[in-house]
């Protein structure tokens, strides 16, 4: 370890530990040494060690077990997990990115929209349907629907192209307390093929979104429809060192 590099030491320790992990040092299943020989080994602070063995456990390259140690997690397909990062970076690309709304308008709300966002009998509900392109190419074609509130923060959010992006990059969380997503499979009918330019019947994701407001209701509902090149799921499991 660099005592002057900038980098703290835990972070250093860190990456040492996760290096060894990868190298089959520290071989699958194996119990690591306990804190404090690593403090004594690497001549630092029993809270540095701890801190260090804490980022490790974070990233899920560890387990503790109480009254046994700290032990390298094995490969395990059952508990891994699936992120939207591909989603995510292709809403980082803002230069290239453009939004063109197809309708907004209000409407009655349906029966499977009164009970999902929880509306009275005969309500309306904003209707939002947008058009996301890459490089002039679209990419995503979003349906959202929203209590008919003008002051309402999930209005602008549907309307505001910023704060779409905003929401899927996390940096606009504020308008709402909650949200569940939930991924299926979908066929594209005549109008959303034509819209994306894609083939009438050809399987795409659908994301599905709802918005719950600080007061726990569901504010807004809606989906994307994504062609899965688009969005390949991935999942990495083990130490990677990219």
């Amino acid at each position: 370890m660099d005592k002057k590099n900038y980098v703290p030491a835990y972070v250093q320790l860190a990456q040492i530990l996760r290096q060894r992990i990868a190298g089959n040092v520290y071989t699958s299943g194996s119990r690591l040494p306990s804190e404090s020989a690593i403090a004594k080994n690497f001549g630092i602070s029993a809270m540095t060690a701890r801190q260090a063995i804490g980022i490790l456990h974070e990233e899920g390259l560890i387990d503790r077990i109480q009254g046994r140690g700290t032990f390298v997690r094995q490969l395990q397909f059952t508990s891994s997990s699936f992120g939207l990062d591909t989603l995510r970076r292709l809403f980082i690309k803002k230069d290239r990115l453009e939004s063109s709304i197809i309708d907004a308008s209000v409407r009655p709300a349906s029966g499977d929209l009164t009970d999902i966002l929880q509306l009275e009998a005969g309500s309306n509900v904003i209707v939002v349907e947008r058009l996301i392109l890459l490089s002039k190419t679209p990419i995503i074609f979003h349906t959202g629907y929203a209590r008919a509130d003008a002051k309402s923060p999930f209005v602008e959010t549907m309307l505001d192209t910023d704060v779409l992006t905003g929401l899927l990059l996390e940096s606009n969380v504020s308008s709402f307390k909650k949200a569940r997503l939930q991924l299926l499979p979908a066929s594209l009918n005549q109008r959303e093929a034509d819209l994306l330019q894609l083939e009438k019947g050809k399987n795409v994701f659908k994301l599905t979104h709802t918005y719950f407001s600080f007061d726990d209701l569901p504010s807004a509902y809606g989906w994307f429809l994504i062609a899965p090149d688009q969005m390949p799921l991935i999942c990495r499991m083990g130490v990677w060192n990219d």
